[in-house]
C-alpha cells in the first residue's frame, strides 16, 4: 500500500509540475514552466508527507465504505493544507483550486493503480 501511494504521488507531482502553469498564464503572459517549480516546491513536500500519511490512514479506516466518501475525506485533508497555507498568506483561491486539482489527480491514480494490483494479484 505504500508504495502505491508513493507511486501515485509521484505521478502526481510529475502531472501537476506541468498542469499548474496554466492557472498562471494569465500573470506570466504565456505558459511558465518557473510557475510549476515555484508550486512544486510547496506541493510536492506536502503531497510526500502529508498527502500520502493522511492516504494511507483514510484507506485504513475506510474499509467498507463508498469511493465517494473517502474522496470527501481526501478534500477534507486538503482542506487542511489550505488553511497552513493560507497562513503564508498565499491566495486562498488559488491554493483551493491546486489542492483541489492535485487532491484529483492523487486519488484517480491510487484508485486505478489499487484495482489494477487487486485485479492482478487474482
Amino acid at each position: 500500500m505504500i508504495s502505491r501511494k508513493i507511486y501515485a504521488a509521484f505521478l502526481t507531482s510529475v502531472i501537476g509540475f506541468f498542469i499548474v502553469p496554466f492557472f498562471f498564464y494569465e500573470f506570466s503572459g504565456g505558459y511558465d514552466l518557473a510557475a510549476g517549480f515555484a508550486v512544486s516546491l510547496f506541493t510536492v513536500p506536502t503531497l510526500f508527507i502529508g498527502g500520502v500519511l493522511s492516504s494511507i490512514a483514510i484507506e485504513y479506516h475506510n474499509k467498507n465504505q463508498s469511493i465517494w466518501f473517502s474522496y470527501l475525506k481526501h478534500l477534507g485533508c486538503s482542506f487542511l493544507c489550505i488553511l497552513l497555507f493560507s497562513i503564508l498568506s498565499l491566495d486562498i483561491i488559488l491554493t483551493g483550486i491546486i489542492a483541489f486539482l492535485y487532491v484529483t489527480i492523487f486519488f484517480i491514480i491510487d484508485l486505478i493503480t489499487k484495482y489494477r494490483v487487486v485485479k492482478g494479484e487474482n
